[in-house]
Protein backbone atom coordinates (compact mmCIF):
# COMPACT_ATOMS: atom_id res chain seq x y z
CA UNK A 1 0.00 0.00 0.00
CA UNK A 2 0.95 3.68 -1.01
CA UNK A 3 3.34 5.39 1.53
CA UNK A 4 0.68 8.38 2.15
CA UNK A 5 -1.48 6.00 4.36
CA UNK A 6 0.09 4.88 7.54
CA UNK A 7 -1.02 1.99 9.54
CA UNK A 8 -0.08 1.50 13.01
CA UNK A 9 -0.32 -0.75 15.92
CA UNK A 10 0.78 0.25 19.15
CA UNK A 11 2.19 -3.08 20.47
CA UNK A 12 3.92 -1.89 23.36
CA UNK A 13 0.84 0.31 24.71
CA UNK A 14 2.75 3.63 25.71
CA UNK A 15 -0.07 5.73 23.38
CA UNK A 16 2.07 6.41 20.56
CA UNK A 17 2.44 4.90 17.02
CA UNK A 18 6.01 5.39 16.25
CA UNK A 19 8.15 2.82 17.45
CA UNK A 20 10.05 1.22 14.48
CA UNK A 21 8.48 -1.99 14.83
CA UNK A 22 4.69 -0.72 15.23
CA UNK A 23 3.92 0.00 11.30
CA UNK A 24 2.42 -2.51 8.94
CA UNK A 25 3.69 -0.58 5.59
CA UNK A 26 3.86 -3.52 2.79
CA UNK A 27 1.38 -5.60 4.99
CA UNK A 28 -1.75 -3.85 3.79
CA UNK A 29 -4.48 -5.19 1.20
CA UNK A 30 -7.48 -3.09 2.16
CA UNK A 31 -9.12 -0.80 4.54
CA UNK A 32 -12.40 -0.09 5.35
CA UNK A 33 -13.23 2.04 8.58
CA UNK A 34 -16.59 3.95 9.40
CA UNK A 35 -17.20 6.75 12.73
CA UNK A 36 -20.20 8.90 13.29
CA UNK A 37 -23.85 9.27 13.01
CA UNK A 38 -26.27 7.12 10.85
CA UNK A 39 -28.77 9.59 10.62
CA UNK A 40 -29.66 13.07 11.04
CA UNK A 41 -30.61 14.70 13.86
CA UNK A 42 -29.21 11.14 15.73
CA UNK A 43 -28.12 12.23 19.01
CA UNK A 44 -25.63 9.57 19.36
CA UNK A 45 -22.94 8.12 17.19
CA UNK A 46 -23.07 4.19 15.49
CA UNK A 47 -20.09 2.10 17.12
CA UNK A 48 -17.16 3.31 14.95
CA UNK A 49 -15.50 0.16 13.49
CA UNK A 50 -12.50 -0.41 11.19
CA UNK A 51 -11.48 -3.13 9.20
CA UNK A 52 -7.50 -4.25 8.13
CA UNK A 53 -6.78 -6.63 5.47
CA UNK A 54 -3.19 -8.20 5.47
CA UNK A 55 -1.18 -10.27 4.07
CA UNK A 56 -0.68 -13.13 5.86
CA UNK A 57 2.11 -15.02 4.05
CA UNK A 58 4.75 -15.95 6.87
CA UNK A 59 1.71 -15.73 9.86
CA UNK A 60 2.45 -12.61 10.64
CA UNK A 61 -0.75 -11.47 11.86
CA UNK A 62 -1.94 -14.93 13.28
CA UNK A 63 -2.30 -14.48 17.06
CA UNK A 64 -1.48 -17.76 17.87
CA UNK A 65 1.80 -17.70 16.28
CA UNK A 66 3.11 -14.20 16.99
CA UNK A 67 1.57 -12.35 19.58
CA UNK A 68 -1.35 -9.67 18.53
CA UNK A 69 -3.16 -9.02 21.90
CA UNK A 70 -6.96 -8.64 21.37
CA UNK A 71 -7.70 -4.47 23.12
CA UNK A 72 -4.41 -3.50 21.45
CA UNK A 73 -4.61 0.24 19.85
CA UNK A 74 -4.49 1.24 16.14
CA UNK A 75 -4.00 3.57 14.23
CA UNK A 76 -4.95 4.69 10.48
CA UNK A 77 -3.58 7.77 8.99
CA UNK A 78 -2.18 10.01 6.01
CA UNK A 79 0.52 11.89 5.01
CA UNK A 80 -0.84 15.19 3.61
CA UNK A 81 1.75 17.51 2.53
CA UNK A 82 4.19 16.55 5.37
CA UNK A 83 1.68 16.42 8.22
CA UNK A 84 0.15 13.30 9.87
CA UNK A 85 -3.26 13.66 9.61
CA UNK A 86 -5.35 10.93 11.68
CA UNK A 87 -7.91 9.09 11.01
CA UNK A 88 -9.11 6.55 12.55
CA UNK A 89 -8.37 5.55 16.19
CA UNK A 90 -9.46 2.35 17.83
CA UNK A 91 -8.94 -1.18 19.28
CA UNK A 92 -8.76 -4.87 18.26
CA UNK A 93 -11.62 -6.46 18.66
CA UNK A 94 -11.14 -9.88 17.01
CA UNK A 95 -8.58 -11.29 13.92
CA UNK A 96 -9.95 -13.64 11.89
CA UNK A 97 -7.25 -15.57 9.51
CA UNK A 98 -7.34 -17.68 6.48
CA UNK A 99 -6.17 -21.50 7.10
CA UNK A 100 -5.35 -24.01 4.88
CA UNK A 101 -3.05 -24.18 1.44
CA UNK A 102 -5.91 -22.64 -0.72
CA UNK A 103 -6.41 -20.08 1.00
CA UNK A 104 -5.73 -16.48 -0.15
CA UNK A 105 -3.35 -15.87 2.55
CA UNK A 106 -4.90 -12.91 4.04
CA UNK A 107 -5.64 -12.01 8.28
CA UNK A 108 -8.11 -8.86 8.70
CA UNK A 109 -8.18 -7.11 12.15
CA UNK A 110 -11.39 -5.87 13.04
CA UNK A 111 -10.93 -2.66 15.25
CA UNK A 112 -13.68 -0.83 17.31
CA UNK A 113 -13.76 2.16 19.18
CA UNK A 114 -15.13 2.61 22.91
CA UNK A 115 -18.51 2.46 22.20
CA UNK A 116 -19.57 -1.39 23.03
CA UNK A 117 -17.49 -1.05 26.38
CA UNK A 118 -20.07 1.82 27.21
CA UNK A 119 -23.08 -0.36 26.44
CA UNK A 120 -21.47 -2.95 28.24
CA UNK A 121 -20.70 -0.66 31.24
CA UNK A 122 -23.31 0.10 33.58
CA UNK A 123 -24.57 3.26 34.68
CA UNK A 124 -24.49 3.89 38.19
CA UNK A 125 -24.40 7.75 39.58
CA UNK A 126 -25.41 8.65 43.05
CA UNK A 127 -28.06 10.79 43.59
CA UNK A 128 -27.54 14.37 41.53
CA UNK A 129 -29.28 17.74 40.40
CA UNK A 130 -29.52 20.69 39.14
CA UNK A 131 -26.80 19.70 36.18
CA UNK A 132 -26.03 20.32 32.96
CA UNK A 133 -25.67 17.06 30.46
CA UNK A 134 -21.80 17.18 30.39
CA UNK A 135 -21.44 17.56 33.77
CA UNK A 136 -22.91 14.29 34.55
CA UNK A 137 -21.18 12.73 30.83
CA UNK A 138 -18.19 13.19 32.46
CA UNK A 139 -18.91 11.02 35.53
CA UNK A 140 -20.08 8.69 33.63
CA UNK A 141 -17.54 8.01 31.59
CA UNK A 142 -15.03 8.18 34.74
CA UNK A 143 -16.98 4.72 35.79
CA UNK A 144 -16.74 3.08 32.47
CA UNK A 145 -14.59 -0.15 32.24
CA UNK A 146 -12.61 0.65 28.95
CA UNK A 147 -9.74 -0.34 27.86
CA UNK A 148 -6.73 3.05 28.60
CA UNK A 149 -4.77 4.11 25.51
CA UNK A 150 -1.62 3.72 27.71
CA UNK A 151 -0.70 0.68 29.92
CA UNK A 152 2.99 0.15 29.71
CA UNK A 153 4.54 1.07 33.09
CA UNK A 154 0.90 0.67 34.99
CA UNK A 155 0.40 -1.66 37.18
CA UNK A 156 -2.45 -4.23 36.62
CA UNK A 157 -3.22 -6.88 39.23
CA UNK A 158 -2.44 -10.64 38.21
CA UNK A 159 -1.36 -10.02 34.33
CA UNK A 160 2.14 -10.81 33.62
CA UNK A 161 4.55 -7.69 32.89
CA UNK A 162 2.07 -5.03 34.45
CA UNK A 163 1.91 -6.20 37.93
CA UNK A 164 5.28 -5.02 39.56
CA UNK A 165 3.30 -3.01 42.47
CA UNK A 166 7.07 -1.49 43.54
CA UNK A 167 8.10 -0.20 39.81
CA UNK A 168 5.04 0.58 38.25
CA UNK A 169 2.42 3.60 38.34
CA UNK A 170 -1.01 3.84 39.43
CA UNK A 171 -3.66 4.84 36.92
CA UNK A 172 -4.68 7.86 37.50
CA UNK A 173 -8.84 8.86 37.70
CA UNK A 174 -9.37 10.01 34.32
CA UNK A 175 -9.68 7.03 31.77
CA UNK A 176 -10.11 8.07 28.28
CA UNK A 177 -9.36 11.42 26.92
CA UNK A 178 -13.05 13.90 26.21
CA UNK A 179 -13.64 17.11 24.80
CA UNK A 180 -17.43 18.13 26.37
CA UNK A 181 -18.92 21.11 25.44
CA UNK A 182 -21.14 22.86 28.40
CA UNK A 183 -24.79 22.03 28.05
CA UNK A 184 -27.47 24.60 27.72
CA UNK A 185 -30.45 22.94 30.24
CA UNK A 186 -30.05 22.51 33.58
CA UNK A 187 -31.46 19.48 34.88
CA UNK A 188 -33.55 19.03 38.09
CA UNK A 189 -32.94 15.50 37.92
CA UNK A 190 -31.05 12.60 36.12
CA UNK A 191 -31.22 8.95 36.96
CA UNK A 192 -34.24 8.04 38.16
CA UNK A 193 -35.27 6.70 35.22
CA UNK A 194 -32.04 4.22 35.18
CA UNK A 195 -32.34 0.94 36.52
CA UNK A 196 -30.30 -1.95 36.56
CA UNK A 197 -30.33 -2.70 32.88
CA UNK A 198 -29.19 1.12 31.52
CA UNK A 199 -25.66 0.94 30.21
CA UNK A 200 -23.60 3.71 30.32
CA UNK A 201 -23.98 4.60 26.50
CA UNK A 202 -28.12 4.06 26.81
CA UNK A 203 -27.49 6.91 29.46
CA UNK A 204 -25.43 9.19 27.32
CA UNK A 205 -27.74 8.74 24.37
CA UNK A 206 -30.96 9.72 27.05
CA UNK A 207 -28.90 13.01 28.01
CA UNK A 208 -27.79 13.85 24.66
CA UNK A 209 -31.47 13.71 23.44
CA UNK A 210 -32.84 15.31 26.46
CA UNK A 211 -30.45 18.37 25.75
CA UNK A 212 -30.84 17.86 21.70
CA UNK A 213 -26.89 18.01 21.85
CA UNK A 214 -24.65 15.27 19.94
CA UNK A 215 -22.40 12.26 21.45
CA UNK A 216 -19.83 10.42 19.51
CA UNK A 217 -16.18 8.83 19.61
CA UNK A 218 -13.54 11.32 16.97
CA UNK A 219 -11.00 9.89 15.16
CA UNK A 220 -8.19 10.02 17.68
CA UNK A 221 -10.62 8.07 20.01
CA UNK A 222 -11.83 10.93 22.12
CA UNK A 223 -15.54 11.19 23.27
CA UNK A 224 -16.69 14.22 21.93
CA UNK A 225 -20.55 16.04 23.24
CA UNK A 226 -21.64 18.97 21.45
CA UNK A 227 -24.38 21.01 23.03
CA UNK A 228 -27.09 21.74 20.99
CA UNK A 229 -26.19 25.33 20.16
CA UNK A 230 -23.04 23.93 18.21
CA UNK A 231 -24.55 23.38 14.79
CA UNK A 232 -26.10 26.53 15.23
CA UNK A 233 -23.30 28.90 15.85
CA UNK A 234 -20.41 27.07 13.48
CA UNK A 235 -20.84 28.60 10.26
CA UNK A 236 -17.56 28.13 8.95
CA UNK A 237 -17.24 26.62 5.70
CA UNK A 238 -14.97 24.16 5.43
CA UNK A 239 -15.40 22.85 1.37
CA UNK A 240 -17.44 23.67 -1.52
CA UNK A 241 -18.81 21.06 -4.12
CA UNK A 242 -20.07 22.17 -7.18
CA UNK A 243 -21.14 18.97 -9.71
CA UNK A 244 -18.12 17.12 -8.71
CA UNK A 245 -19.10 14.38 -6.60
CA UNK A 246 -18.75 10.58 -7.16
CA UNK A 247 -22.36 10.58 -6.29
CA UNK A 248 -25.44 11.68 -4.07
CA UNK A 249 -28.43 10.40 -2.46
CA UNK A 250 -30.78 13.21 -3.27
CA UNK A 251 -34.81 12.80 -1.93
CA UNK A 252 -37.26 16.25 -1.92
CA UNK A 253 -39.39 16.21 0.94
CA UNK A 254 -37.90 13.17 2.89
CA UNK A 255 -36.86 15.23 6.12
CA UNK A 256 -40.19 17.41 6.42
CA UNK A 257 -42.06 17.16 9.65
CA UNK A 258 -45.25 19.04 10.49
CA UNK A 259 -46.15 17.83 13.91
CA UNK A 260 -43.93 17.14 17.06
CA UNK A 261 -44.68 15.41 20.32
CA UNK A 262 -42.05 15.60 22.79
CA UNK A 263 -42.89 13.40 25.92
CA UNK A 264 -41.21 14.94 29.28
CA UNK A 265 -41.79 13.59 32.61
CA UNK A 266 -42.91 15.57 35.89
CA UNK A 267 -41.44 14.62 39.25
CA UNK A 268 -42.54 14.95 42.72
CA UNK A 269 -40.06 14.88 45.73
CA UNK A 270 -41.91 12.10 48.56
CA UNK A 271 -41.40 12.79 52.64
CA UNK A 272 -38.10 12.04 54.41
CA UNK A 273 -38.15 8.96 56.80
CA UNK A 274 -39.51 7.31 53.39
CA UNK A 275 -38.52 3.27 53.58
CA UNK A 276 -37.89 2.74 49.69
CA UNK A 277 -36.55 -1.00 50.20
CA UNK A 278 -38.02 -3.03 52.37
CA UNK A 279 -36.60 -6.78 53.18
CA UNK A 280 -39.56 -9.16 52.20
CA UNK A 281 -38.73 -12.28 54.60
CA UNK A 282 -35.57 -13.49 57.05
CA UNK A 283 -32.79 -14.88 55.04
CA UNK A 284 -30.38 -17.14 56.24
CA UNK A 285 -26.64 -15.98 56.28
CA UNK A 286 -23.93 -18.70 57.26
CA UNK A 287 -21.12 -19.02 58.81
CA UNK A 288 -18.20 -16.90 58.13
CA UNK A 289 -20.27 -15.80 54.91
CA UNK A 290 -20.68 -12.37 53.27
CA UNK A 291 -23.43 -11.67 50.58
CA UNK A 292 -23.41 -8.53 48.51
CA UNK A 293 -27.12 -7.47 47.51
CA UNK A 294 -28.35 -4.83 44.99
CA UNK A 295 -31.47 -3.05 46.37
CA UNK A 296 -33.73 -1.72 43.47
CA UNK A 297 -35.85 1.05 44.52
CA UNK A 298 -39.15 0.55 42.42
CA UNK A 299 -42.60 1.57 43.03
CA UNK A 300 -45.56 -0.53 43.41
CA UNK A 301 -45.77 -0.87 39.49
CA UNK A 302 -42.71 -1.84 39.37
CA UNK A 303 -40.99 1.44 37.98
CA UNK A 304 -37.91 2.83 39.24
CA UNK A 305 -37.91 4.88 42.33
CA UNK A 306 -34.99 7.84 42.83
CA UNK A 307 -33.15 8.53 45.83
CA UNK A 308 -33.28 11.96 46.74
CA UNK A 309 -31.72 12.22 49.71
CA UNK A 310 -29.71 8.68 51.95
CA UNK A 311 -30.74 8.37 55.52
CA UNK A 312 -29.88 5.58 57.04
CA UNK A 313 -29.69 1.24 56.78
CA UNK A 314 -31.70 0.05 59.10
CA UNK A 315 -30.80 -3.91 59.99
CA UNK A 316 -31.39 -6.78 63.02
CA UNK A 317 -29.93 -10.10 63.06
CA UNK A 318 -31.41 -12.74 64.95
CA UNK A 319 -30.18 -16.69 65.81
CA UNK A 320 -34.26 -17.29 65.32
CA UNK A 321 -35.86 -16.48 61.68
CA UNK A 322 -38.98 -15.39 63.41
CA UNK A 323 -36.77 -12.21 65.11
CA UNK A 324 -37.45 -13.22 68.76
CA UNK A 325 -35.21 -13.11 71.30
CA UNK A 326 -32.24 -10.86 71.91
CA UNK A 327 -30.80 -9.34 68.19
CA UNK A 328 -26.99 -10.32 67.45
CA UNK A 329 -24.52 -7.44 67.62
CA UNK A 330 -21.01 -8.72 67.62
CA UNK A 331 -19.26 -10.43 64.20
CA UNK A 332 -22.22 -9.50 62.07
CA UNK A 333 -22.68 -6.25 59.90
CA UNK A 334 -24.78 -4.45 57.38
CA UNK A 335 -22.58 -1.60 55.29
CA UNK A 336 -23.21 0.60 51.92
CA UNK A 337 -20.68 -0.27 49.33
CA UNK A 338 -22.33 2.00 46.87
CA UNK A 339 -25.18 4.49 46.42
CA UNK A 340 -27.13 4.95 43.53
CA UNK A 341 -30.17 7.09 42.31
CA UNK A 342 -32.22 4.02 41.92
CA UNK A 343 -30.59 1.38 44.14
CA UNK A 344 -27.83 0.84 46.40
CA UNK A 345 -25.14 -2.00 46.96
CA UNK A 346 -25.04 -3.49 50.68
CA UNK A 347 -22.44 -5.81 51.89
CA UNK A 348 -24.05 -7.96 54.66
CA UNK A 349 -21.13 -9.94 56.61
CA UNK A 350 -21.41 -12.72 59.29
CA UNK A 351 -18.01 -13.63 61.10
CA UNK A 352 -19.25 -15.70 64.14
CA UNK A 353 -19.30 -19.51 63.69
CA UNK A 354 -23.22 -19.79 63.55
CA UNK A 355 -25.34 -19.28 60.85
CA UNK A 356 -27.58 -16.07 61.67
CA UNK A 357 -30.87 -14.55 60.07
CA UNK A 358 -31.21 -11.32 58.49
CA UNK A 359 -34.40 -10.41 59.79
CA UNK A 360 -34.66 -6.96 59.22
CA UNK A 361 -33.26 -4.83 56.25
CA UNK A 362 -34.59 -1.28 55.29
CA UNK A 363 -33.45 1.51 53.21
CA UNK A 364 -34.77 4.74 54.46
CA UNK A 365 -34.89 8.34 52.87
CA UNK A 366 -36.25 11.17 51.13
CA UNK A 367 -37.73 9.34 47.39
CA UNK A 368 -38.38 11.10 44.38
CA UNK A 369 -41.17 9.94 41.97
CA UNK A 370 -42.23 10.09 38.56
CA UNK A 371 -45.30 10.66 37.16
CA UNK A 372 -47.09 9.87 34.29
CA UNK A 373 -45.40 11.55 31.44
CA UNK A 374 -46.85 14.90 29.55
CA UNK A 375 -46.99 14.98 25.92
CA UNK A 376 -46.54 18.28 24.18
CA UNK A 377 -47.48 18.63 20.61
CA UNK A 378 -47.02 21.50 18.42
CA UNK A 379 -48.51 21.17 14.61
CA UNK A 380 -48.18 23.04 10.99
CA UNK A 381 -51.69 22.63 10.09
CA UNK A 382 -51.46 24.50 6.69
CA UNK A 383 -48.88 22.11 5.78
CA UNK A 384 -50.39 18.90 7.17
CA UNK A 385 -53.47 19.64 4.64
CA UNK A 386 -51.26 20.32 1.98
CA UNK A 387 -48.30 18.07 2.26
CA UNK A 388 -49.84 15.63 4.36
CA UNK A 389 -49.38 14.27 8.22
CA UNK A 390 -45.67 13.62 8.73
CA UNK A 391 -45.26 13.02 12.90
CA UNK A 392 -42.08 13.30 14.75
CA UNK A 393 -42.19 11.85 18.45
CA UNK A 394 -39.45 12.07 20.88
CA UNK A 395 -39.21 11.43 24.45
CA UNK A 396 -36.68 13.40 26.30
CA UNK A 397 -36.25 11.40 29.57
CA UNK A 398 -34.15 14.07 31.61
CA UNK A 399 -36.60 17.12 31.13
CA UNK A 400 -39.35 18.34 32.85
CA UNK A 401 -39.49 21.80 32.41
CA UNK A 402 -42.56 22.72 29.91
CA UNK A 403 -41.30 25.71 28.82
CA UNK A 404 -37.84 24.35 27.65
CA UNK A 405 -39.78 21.18 26.08
CA UNK A 406 -41.95 23.71 24.05
CA UNK A 407 -38.80 25.69 22.83
CA UNK A 408 -37.64 22.44 21.55
CA UNK A 409 -41.04 21.32 19.68
CA UNK A 410 -40.87 24.88 18.08
CA UNK A 411 -37.61 24.51 16.56
CA UNK A 412 -38.13 21.19 15.46
CA UNK A 413 -41.30 21.94 13.45
CA UNK A 414 -39.94 25.27 12.17
CA UNK A 415 -36.63 23.84 11.10
CA UNK A 416 -38.50 20.84 9.43
CA UNK A 417 -42.18 21.66 8.23
CA UNK A 418 -41.29 23.11 4.72
CA UNK A 419 -40.77 20.34 1.93
CA UNK A 420 -37.06 20.85 0.51
CA UNK A 421 -34.55 19.15 -0.98
CA UNK A 422 -31.62 17.59 0.98
CA UNK A 423 -28.69 15.41 0.11
CA UNK A 424 -28.56 12.24 2.75
CA UNK A 425 -25.13 10.86 1.35
CA UNK A 426 -22.30 12.60 -0.82
CA UNK A 427 -20.29 10.21 -2.32
CA UNK A 428 -16.29 11.36 -3.54
CA UNK A 429 -13.12 10.10 -5.04
CA UNK A 430 -10.24 10.78 -2.86
CA UNK A 431 -7.71 11.33 -6.01
CA UNK A 432 -10.15 13.97 -7.29
CA UNK A 433 -10.98 15.64 -3.67
CA UNK A 434 -7.30 15.29 -0.94
CA UNK A 435 -8.06 17.73 0.73
CA UNK A 436 -11.62 15.98 1.84
CA UNK A 437 -9.57 13.36 3.44
CA UNK A 438 -8.91 16.11 6.27
CA UNK A 439 -12.87 16.89 6.89
CA UNK A 440 -14.51 14.92 9.75
CA UNK A 441 -17.50 15.49 11.96
CA UNK A 442 -19.43 18.36 12.48
CA UNK A 443 -17.03 20.29 9.58
CA UNK A 444 -19.97 22.43 7.56
CA UNK A 445 -19.30 21.77 3.39
CA UNK A 446 -21.32 23.50 0.82
CA UNK A 447 -23.05 22.02 -2.49
CA UNK A 448 -24.42 22.48 -5.76
CA UNK A 449 -25.51 20.50 -8.18
CA UNK A 450 -26.77 21.80 -11.39
CA UNK A 451 -29.61 18.52 -12.50
CA UNK A 452 -31.09 18.53 -9.43
CA UNK A 453 -31.50 22.50 -9.08
CA UNK A 454 -30.25 22.08 -5.28
CA UNK A 455 -27.85 25.34 -5.27
CA UNK A 456 -25.68 26.68 -2.38
CA UNK A 457 -27.11 23.98 -0.02
CA UNK A 458 -25.09 23.45 3.25
CA UNK A 459 -24.74 20.26 5.83
CA UNK A 460 -23.09 19.17 8.50
CA UNK A 461 -21.04 15.93 8.00
CA UNK A 462 -22.48 13.71 10.61
CA UNK A 463 -20.97 10.32 9.74
CA UNK A 464 -17.69 9.39 7.63
CA UNK A 465 -17.38 6.08 6.03
CA UNK A 466 -13.97 5.46 4.02
CA UNK A 467 -12.09 2.59 1.53
CA UNK A 468 -8.95 2.27 0.81
CA UNK A 469 -7.52 -0.17 -1.88
CA UNK A 470 -5.33 -0.92 -5.26
CA UNK A 471 -2.44 0.03 -2.87
CA UNK A 472 -4.16 3.09 -1.89
CA UNK A 473 -4.46 4.28 -5.11
CA UNK A 474 -8.17 4.29 -4.55
CA UNK A 475 -9.72 6.16 -1.57
CA UNK A 476 -13.33 5.89 -1.55
CA UNK A 477 -15.34 8.59 0.79
CA UNK A 478 -19.08 8.61 1.76
CA UNK A 479 -20.34 11.14 4.21
CA UNK A 480 -23.69 10.59 5.68
CA UNK A 481 -25.34 14.63 5.73
CA UNK A 482 -27.74 16.82 8.18
CA UNK A 483 -28.72 20.10 6.67
CA UNK A 484 -27.54 23.45 8.22
CA UNK A 485 -29.61 25.87 9.06
CA UNK A 486 -29.15 28.96 6.87
CA UNK A 487 -30.89 32.15 8.18
CA UNK A 488 -34.50 31.44 9.49
CA UNK A 489 -33.03 31.71 12.98
CA UNK A 490 -31.52 35.33 14.78
CA UNK A 491 -28.80 35.18 16.92
CA UNK A 492 -29.41 38.36 19.20
CA UNK A 493 -26.35 40.77 19.33
CA UNK A 494 -25.25 39.27 16.08
CA UNK A 495 -27.85 39.15 13.62
CA UNK A 496 -29.66 42.27 11.69
CA UNK A 497 -33.76 41.43 12.27
CA UNK A 498 -34.85 42.70 9.00
CA UNK A 499 -36.38 39.48 7.32
CA UNK A 500 -39.76 38.23 8.22
CA UNK A 501 -38.80 34.85 7.50
CA UNK A 502 -36.21 35.20 10.50
CA UNK A 503 -37.26 33.90 13.81
CA UNK A 504 -35.95 34.57 17.66
CA UNK A 505 -35.79 30.80 18.95
CA UNK A 506 -35.87 30.42 22.56
CA UNK A 507 -33.61 27.48 21.98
Amino acid sequence: MSGQYVIAIDRNHDGTFLDLDEGLAGHVLELKWRLGLRQPYDSIADYGMAQIALRNVQSSFSPERKRLDIGTRVQIACQDGGERVILFTGFISQVSVDAGDWSEGRSVIHVQDIQPWLEASPARLSPISNVSADTVIDRLLDGALVRRAVVADYCIIDVPGHDRIDSARVFPPQNLGRRLQEGKTRFAYVGDWWDETTSIRRAIRDLAESERGRFYIDRGGQAVFLNRHQTLMRETLSATFVDDMRGMAYAYGDQRVNRVSLLMTPREAGEGGTTLWQLPQAERIGARTSLTLNLRFTDELGRPVGLLEFERLQAAFHRDERGEGRAIREKVSARIIEIGFTSLLARLENNSARDVFLTELLVIGKPLYRRDPLELTLSDGAGIHLHGLRHFTQDLPALSDIATAQAFASYELERRKHPTGTVRELRLDARQHPSARRLTLFDRIRISETRTGHIDQEYFIIGEEHQVSQGGARHEIRWMLEPADLSRFVVIGDSVIDDREELIAPY
